[in-house]
Formats: C-alpha cells, sequence, structure tokens
C-alpha cells in the first residue's frame, strides 16, 4: 500500500502576493490618514513647567491657579458685556426683550424694583397726568381701575414694557405648573403671549367648541391683553350656522368670521404621498375671491379698526393645528403687501401702530382621546387614526353615516343597510349596525382583534384624506342648548370699544356674501365633541 506523504507547508505564491498588496495598501491608507489629521503631531515637544522640591512648591502651584481661573473669568466677562449688537437687523420686540433683560428701562424704572410698584402707577402718562383720551389717571390705582373712564385693555396699552412684562411674570408664576402639565411645547406658546398685546386664537368653525381651551384663554386674560376669536373657514359651512356662532361667541368675545384664500395643504394630511392631493406653495392662492382687492381692503380696515388707539399694538396668532394659524397670518401679510415671511425677522411692523408676530404659537395638549384626537392630526399612529375615525363615524345619524359610506365609493354597504336606521328601530339597535359598518370599512376582517395587521390602509387613507382635505362637507351642532357661564356673562361685551363693534357689520357682509364651496352638508348633533376639561 502507498503511503500518502504529509500536506506541504509551502505559502503559494499567489497567496503571498495578495497579503503582500493588502498590507502595503494598509500602508498607505494610514499615511493618508496621517497626512490629513497630523496624528503624528499629537504629542507636544514643550517641555513641561518643572518646579523643584522647595518649601514654597504647594503655594506656588496655588498661585498659578488662581491667575489661570482669574484669566478664565475675564474672558468670559468680556464675552457676556462686550457683545456688538447690529439695531437694524432687530425688530423692536426683540430690543425691547434685550432692554428688560439687561435692566435697561426707557422710562429709568428697574424692572427689578416693580414688584413693589402698584401697576397704576407704570402708565405711560404725560406730566400733567392725562392720557391719550384726554381723562386723568390715579398712579395708586390698578390696571383696571386707572382710568374710569377708559377700559382696562386701553390702560393696558398705555403701560409701559417693563410693566407689560411684570403683569405676564407674575401670571406665569401662577399658571405655568397646571399649563406645563397639561400641554405640549408651552414655553413656545408663553413666548407668543408675553410679546403680544392681543392675540388672535384661531378655531375652525366647522366644529368650534373643541377648540376652545379655557385655562389658555383665562391665562391670557390673567396678563390683561386682548383674545380675538378668528371663526376660519367660514366658506364650509352655511349662512345661518354661521350667524348663530357669531351671535355665540360675540356675548363675550371680540369675534370675527373669516375666510383665508391663502391656503396649504399640510403634507401631514396627505398621507402616503397622494398625487390627487397636491400641496400648494406658499406664495399660491386657492380660490381667490373674484375681487381681490375688496378682500384686502376688507383685512385691512379690520387690523386699523379694532383698537382705537395711538399706541403701538402687538398682535399675534395662536391655535390648534389645521385651524389655519399659517394661512391667516399669510392673509394679512399678504393684504399688507408682505407676500413673504421676510427671513428672520419675527415682529413685521405693517402699519405706523400696528406689529405683527409672524411666529404661530402652538395649542397642543399631551392627554388626548377619542374625537380629541382631530387636534393632533400631524402625528397620529395608525391605530390613533383608526380610533379617531371610528368615534368620528360613531357620532353621525344612521343616515349621514350610509351617506358617508356612499362617498367613499361603498355603495354596496350602504344599499344593504338601508333599512335598518328607521324611526321605530331600537337604539342600541343602531349603535351595534353603526358599530357592523364602521368596522365593514376600517378592517379587513371585521370579527378580528382591531390591530395593524387587520386595519384596511386603502379605506382609512380614502375616508382620512376626503375628511380633512375639505372633500366632504360636515360642520358640528351641540345637541343640548349651549348657555353662558356666570363668568362670561358678566365680562360681556360691553368692554369692547364702539370701533371695535363697528368692524362687525363690515366683515359680517363681506363673509357672508362669498360663495360657498357646498350646497349640501352632513350635520352632526353630538355632546362629547367638546373640548375636554
Amino acid at each position: 500500500m502507498v503511503k500518502l506523504g504529509k500536506t506541504s507547508k509551502r505559502q503559494p505564491l499567489k497567496q503571498k502576493y495578495a497579503i503582500t498588496k493588502k498590507v502595503a495598501a494598509h500602508k498607505k491608507k494610514l499615511k493618508k490618514i496621517i497626512k490629513k489629521t497630523k496624528i503624528h503631531n499629537r504629542r507636544s515637544t514643550k517641555k513641561s513647567m518643572k518646579i523643584p522640591e522647595c518649601i514654597f512648591k504647594k503655594e506656588i502651584l496655588t498661585n498659578i491657579k488662581l491667575i489661570s481661573s482669574k484669566k478664565r473669568n475675564k474672558s468670559n466677562a468680556d464675552d457676556d458685556t462686550c457683545k456688538e449688537v447690529k439695531l437694524e437687523q432687530h425688530d423692536d420686540c426683540t430690543l425691547q426683550n434685550m432692554m428688560f433683560q439687561l435692566d435697561i428701562s426707557s422710562e429709568g424704572v428697574s424692572h427689578g424694583e416693580l414688584i413693589n410698584i402698584p401697576c397704576g402707577a407704570l402708565l405711560n402718562v404725560p406730566a400733567d397726568g392725562s392720557t391719550v383720551d384726554g381723562s386723568t389717571t390715579c398712579g395708586s390705582a390698578p390696571v383696571g381701575e386707572a382710568n374710569p373712564g377708559v377700559t382696562p385693555l386701553y390702560n393696558y396699552f398705555d403701560l409701559n414694557f417693563a410693566a407689560k412684562m411684570h403683569l405676564f411674570e407674575k401670571a406665569k408664576e401662577e399658571r405655568y405648573p397646571s399649563l406645563n402639565e397639561k400641554y405640549l411645547h408651552v414655553d413656545n406658546l408663553l413666548e407668543i403671549i408675553r410679546n403680544c398685546d392681543a392675540l388672535f386664537y384661531i378655531i375652525d368653525v366647522r366644529n368650534p367648541l373643541v377648540y376652545l381651551e379655557e385655562d389658555i384663554i383665562s391665562f391670557i386674560k390673567l396678563c390683561k391683553k386682548e383674545v380675538i376669536l378668528i371663526l376660519n373657514k367660514c366658506d364650509l359651512v352655511e349662512v345661518p350656522l354661521l350667524q348663530q356662532w357669531l351671535h355665540f361667541f360675540r356675548n363675550s368675545f371680540l369675534t370675527i368670521p373669516f375666510i383665508c384664500y391663502e391656503r396649504q395643504n399640510m403634507s401631514y394630511l396627505v398621507v402616503g404621498g397622494n398625487n390627487a392631493a397636491p400641496k400648494l406653495a406658499p406664495s399660491r392662492s386657492n380660490n381667490v375671491p373674484k375681487d381681490s382687492t375688496n378682500y384686502k381692503v376688507t383685512v385691512r380696515s379690520l387690523l386699523k379698526s379694532l383698537f382705537n388707539t395711538d399706541r403701538k399694538i402687538t398682535y399675534g396668532v395662536v391655535g390648534h393645528t389645521y385651524t389655519g394659524r399659517i394661512s391667516f397670518t399669510q392673509s394679512v401679510l399678504s393684504a399688507f403687501g408682505c407676500s413673504n415671511r421676510l427671513n428672520k425677522t419675527t415682529v413685521i411692523n405693517l402699519e405706523e401702530n400696528i406689529n405683527l408676530n409672524t411666529k404661530c404659537g402652538i395649542i397642543l395638549r399631551k392627554d388626548l382621546q377619542g374625537i380629541g384626537l382631530i387636534k393632533r392630526l400631524h402625528v397620529l399612529s395608525n391605530k390613533e387614526r383608526l380610533t379617531f375615525l371610528s368615534q368620528f363615524l360613531l357620532n353621525l345619524t344612521g343616515k349621514n353615516l350610509l351617506k358617508m359610506v356612499s362617498l367613499i365609493n361603498m355603495e354596496e354597504i350602504a344599499y344593504e343597510y338601508r333599512s335598518h336606521f328607521g324611526k321605530n328601530r331600537d337604539k342600541l339597535e343602531k349603535l351595534e349596525k353603526k358599530k357592523e359598518i364602521i368596522n365593514l370599512i376600517l378592517l379587513k376582517d371585521p370579527k378580528e382583534e382591531p390591530e395593524n395587521k387587520n386595519i384596511n390602509f386603502k379605506n382609512m387613507t380614502k375616508l382620512y384624506n376626503k375628511l380633512f382635505l375639505n372633500k366632504i362637507a360636515y360642520y358640528v351642532i351641540p345637541k343640548t342648548k349651549l348657555t353662558l357661564s356666570p363668568e362670561r356673562t358678566s365680562d360681556s361685551v360691553g368692554h369692547f370699544s364702539s370701533a371695535a363693534l363697528d368692524v362687525y357689520p363690515k366683515i359680517d357682509d363681506f363673509v357672508f356674501s362669498q360663495e360657498r364651496k357646498f350646497g349640501d352638508f352632513i350635520i352632526i348633533k353630538s355632546d362629547q365633541m367638546r373640548c375636554q376639561p
């Protein structure tokens, strides 16, 4: 039998040259890295100072530390105090805030001393004590009583900047913990409120009660600032309904109906990049009225006529998502000939005594459930969308639910259930049938649990887009009769100026005369679609 020889340990030339080639490439790579990063100079060649061993070594080291710390503190102090500020790059509001933070007051009063001074003593009045309208003020009276002949709001306009900041800080100290517990992005919202004298609170007229946050409104009132309700999207509802809401809100708020023709379809509403719902560029308009000049004149006169005062007023805009905050701001800027958002400038001077804060404040609650999820459309998960749409559809009557099903091209379901919602049917039976229809629309298998795998994304996306891209006409009215609370009744329309009330007929006539987008509406009667306490 032939014995096999041992396996040769000789390295083949091919393998040997391959290893050599890899080593050479690696060295070349290292040379490049060293050349770029100068890693070979990482060790300092400078010799460290050596202190000889002596009885004074400890004191010498201590002195060196003290000198180095003094130099460091001096350089930091120079950085803080020696900053060059170009005034033309900042708006009035930013400069006033800088002065306030540096404890500089144009009236010579340090804001640190404001705590011990009554608010009424901080009015900007001439030496003879007369105000803009010729009346006199009492130096020791509070803001609401400083001038009996003038409303508290006009007394607030007469306050200097430091006094306004004092009122804001006092209100913030009292309410901030509760607001921070309930809302997201509170600091950004309070910054807008801080820098404005009057705030436009934007709400969707199709369901206004769900957007009214009482604690935000009461905080603004506590700061002695004015809340102006803007009932937006008035072209999406009937005129009689709009008239009823105006009558209700005007008992306690300065309320303006509005139609934003500068619109944007927000990207978060176009699910999955649907080409059927294109986004509009910020500069483009949607359904601009034929007489666009008249529209701009109406918007301009609205802001000029709200308050009859020579004092400079800064307006701000706050509201929930998908209520038209940005569209409203763009409409106002366009009406005053400021179509662009002007780079870094936050506060824009529209007229001699009218400023607009272009940074919109967002109101966003932390814990939202059911119908309340409409305030957070931009961040809803698939399961939250399913929950929200299910609750929304459950609030419809059987007839309207079948109408909604037909609008999303599911006529076979509408035909099958048409006989289950008669007047003689039991309410519980109707409710069960409604749940069956909703499951048929939104779930792949109605008998399974509503999990991600079982969601019918095609139907859910179709319904979601049609509802919130304004392709289905709907509005919400409460079942029970609304009554004003005692607090609102006491804060009646009487405190508004005659100039502000004169605005109503002009703006109402203009909005009522505009063409309505829909002629047939789905009416939702529900008490559940209100703001959660």
